[in-house]
């Protein structure tokens, strides 16, 4: 008996070293903005704003093979009005069951351009695949990225043949606006200051909710649609958020991306957006 419980006093002992090692190294870890990352996320975009005018240097317009490789890394300089700022977009890619899913929101303007923004985990060039687990621990480093719809949703939606939804967003033209420039702002800051992703607390769909100042309370961020990103357009429609009326599941059908449109059609925003 004395040595059993001697037995459970060193196992104990050995447990709560290992904890608290473990919450000293994940405490003490540094992002890094130095390192061999993968194609798409070499550069870091550069946004300013001069008097009602939005400049982006380096926004990614890449083009993708079957598996997802690069074929065509280019960048592109545009510019956008604020002020003429439309209707934002909140998407949804689900690359998996059970709510595995990336969200992102694309900005749409007055003459037909579109921005989207999108909070995803950098990775290097050893690192082949994204994994939830190692996004909780603080293996990848956060990348806001800043394109065109034909490189994000062209690469999830026609070549991925991901499930691909776009829903408009209601609310105010200033409130879109004050929306788009805080994420550029996280943009700006991460040029200086690089930070972690995380899968739980620090994703593409929280970086959008905490963005759009909707969840300050803790009882949201429990929410598991919340951690599950393929569930959270239940959330936006409960929340009165969809521009578009009636249930969920019509809502879902007319929000379906087309995926036989190649990224390269012309007028590609605006035919996704039609019926088949």
């Amino acid at each position: 008996m004395a040595n059993w419980r001697r037995i459970r006093r060193t196992s104990f002992l050995l447990i709560t070293l290992l904890t608290i090692g473990y919450l000293i190294w994940f405490a003490t870890r540094v992002p890094q903005q130095e390192g061999q990352w993968k194609t798409p996320y070499q550069r870091l975009p550069d946004a300013r704003l001069s008097g009602d005018t939005l400049f982006i240097d380096g926004m990614r317009d890449f083009r993708y093979d079957e598996d997802g490789n690069v074929v065509v890394a280019r960048y592109v300089d545009r510019s956008y009005a604020l002020s003429s700022l439309r209707r934002v977009w909140f998407g949804l890619s689900h690359f998996g069951g059970d709510g595995l899913a990336h969200a992102f929101a694309s900005f749409e303007f007055n003459d037909g351009q579109f921005l989207v923004v999108s909070i995803e985990a950098r990775l290097r060039e050893d690192q082949w695949i994204y994994n939830p687990l190692a996004g909780a621990l603080r293996e990848y480093t956060k990348f806001v990225v800043l394109a065109t719809e034909e490189d994000v949703i062209g690469l999830r939606s026609y070549l991925r043949k991901e499930p691909v939804y776009l829903y408009s967003v209601k609310g105010s033209a200033l409130q879109g606006q004050a929306l788009l420039l805080n994420f550029l702002r996280r943009a700006d800051n991460l040029r200086h200051t690089p930070d972690f992703y995380n899968t739980l607390t620090d994703n593409c769909l929280t970086g959008l909710l905490a963005e759009s100042g909707r969840y300050n309370d803790l009882h949201h961020w429990l929410d598991y649609r919340i951690l599950l990103p393929g569930y959270s357009d239940e959330v936006l429609f409960e929340h009165g958020l969809l521009e578009a009326e009636g249930e969920l599941s019509h809502i879902r059908e007319q929000a379906r991306v087309d995926d036989s449109i190649a990224p390269d059609s012309p007028n590609f925003s605006l035919r996704i957006r039609q019926q088949p």
